[in-house]
């Protein structure tokens, strides 16, 4: 490596009571959940009022970019974020080289490519264009939030990323296109982002000396579970949409979409919130601040989240999809009821999962993130082709449901077998 090796100088925090050290986890993990909430509503508005404008070009380019974009994202730096928030200052090092020789120039060429072939059948240049820039802005506002979040600073990360999306409303609102306004509001928030971290921030001058190709190579090592924990998470989200897609037709797709849209925007709020005790654990192996909570404390704050919203969105299904959505297909509440079936599932399979990446345990995340993707492989398999978008929906209530299952048998049985006399951890 080309950066000398950093030593971490733990800082001098006295002791708290267990239960003040939990109540600052809950409290952070409501204001992580909460600014998704929100972030997720502005979005929304922001979307409604460019369809009443007349903004069509923007909305369909939007959607076209970042979807193609989130592949390149995953093969060029695949858990690279989860690594720059987890792992060692080396670590974090090598991250930074990655994003600057291999993710940075691969969303570059990636954003050429998809404007030149999209705007080939008839999508708008500038609106492709400018997407680009949005994904390339969120890839590095990605380990701007993780500087903020290594750092227990939930609030202020929350502040400046909703005041970034009412920037790009109040902009919509006055004209500006939708790609623009997110655009600008995006650049912004990181020039802000790195003033409010002053000298620990990753895009400070002095960091960029240090940068080499090498480094940014070794990443792919030195994060490879991590990579794989990405790339296959990635494939327990799209995978029931994508064999949907071959065998019902394009307007029960666009319900569908609809409804696994909400779906995982709500798992986005309950992934936002596990993050508080993941950092804190994180913090307390790197020797930067002592965490006294639990792997049942990450568990419980996923189900405090996942609980209530499962049983409100079910329970409010047939209005959302009929009256808010406007899907044309009376089934939809049945899906979204089922994929809240699922959310109390992920809950606990998401908290064990997170509380495995704070303690540098990435092999065995892996792993149990592998094991649910099998299951949902042959779940989807059984459901989709016999009973369509019912089935897809059935099928992820299933495979959470049975990873969850399988997922505590091997951790119990684990913990059985390190009491057994004449066993050490």
């Amino acid at each position: 490596m080309s950066e000398t090796n950093a030593v971490v100088v733990p800082e001098v925090v006295p002791d708290a009571p267990p239960g003040a050290d939990r109540r600052a986890l809950a409290r952070n993990s409501a204001i992580a959940g909460g600014s998704v909430v929100v972030n997720g509503l502005l979005s929304a508005a922001m979307l409604a009022l460019c369809s009443a404008f007349g903004q069509h070009a923007e909305i369909e380019a939007y959607p076209v970019m970042t979807s193609a974009l989130a592949f390149v994202l995953i093969i060029a730096g695949g858990g690279s974020a989860l690594l720059y928030l987890n792992g060692t200052e080396d670590e974090r090092a090598l991250v930074r080289s990655q994003w600057a020789f291999v993710v940075v120039p691969a969303i570059l060429l990636g954003a050429v490519a998809v404007t030149w072939f999209y705007a080939h059948r008839g999508y708008g240049v500038a609106p492709l264009a400018a997407s680009g820039v949005v994904v390339l802005g969120n890839g590095l506002a990605q380990l701007q939030m993780a500087d903020f979040s290594r750092r227990m600073r939930f609030l202020a990360s929350a502040v400046l990323m909703c005041g970034s999306k009412a920037a790009s409303l109040l902009m919509v609102l006055a004209g500006v296109p939708l790609t623009v306004s997110l655009a600008s509001a995006g650049l912004v928030q990181l020039a802000v982002g790195e003033m409010m971290l002053g000298a620990d921030g990753s895009l400070r001058r002095g960091r960029f000396r240090r940068l080499s190709l090498r480094d940014a190579l070794s990443t792919f090592r030195s994060g490879g579970n991590l990579f794989g924990y990405a790339v296959t998470e990635l494939y327990v989200v799209r995978s029931p949409t994508l064999v949907l897609s071959l065998f019902a037709p394009h307007a029960v797709m666009g319900s569908f979409g609809a409804v696994v849209t909400a779906y995982q925007a709500i798992g986005g709020v309950l992934q936002s919130a596990l993050q508080v005790p993941m950092v804190a654990r994180a913090r307390d192996r790197l020797g930067i601040e002592r965490s006294q909570h639990s792997t049942g404390f990450s568990v419980a704050v996923a189900l405090v989240c996942a609980v209530p919203m499962a049983a409100v969105v079910a329970v409010l299904s047939p209005w959302l999809t009929g009256t808010i959505l406007s899907l044309p297909h009376r089934q939809a509440a049945g899906w979204l009821t089922l994929f809240m079936l699922a959310l109390p599932f992920m809950a606990v399979t998401r908290g064990l999962l997170a509380t495995w990446i704070g303690d540098g345990r990435y092999g065995r995340a892996t792993k149990a993130i592998a094991v649910l993707a099998g299951i949902l492989t042959v779940t989807v398999a059984i459901g989709i082709p016999r009973f369509g978008p019912l089935g897809a929906a059935a099928a992820t209530a299933a495979a959470e449901a049975l990873a969850m299952a399988a997922i505590l048998a091997w951790f119990w049985l684990r913990r059985r077998r390190q009491r057994l006399p004449g066993r050490t951890r």
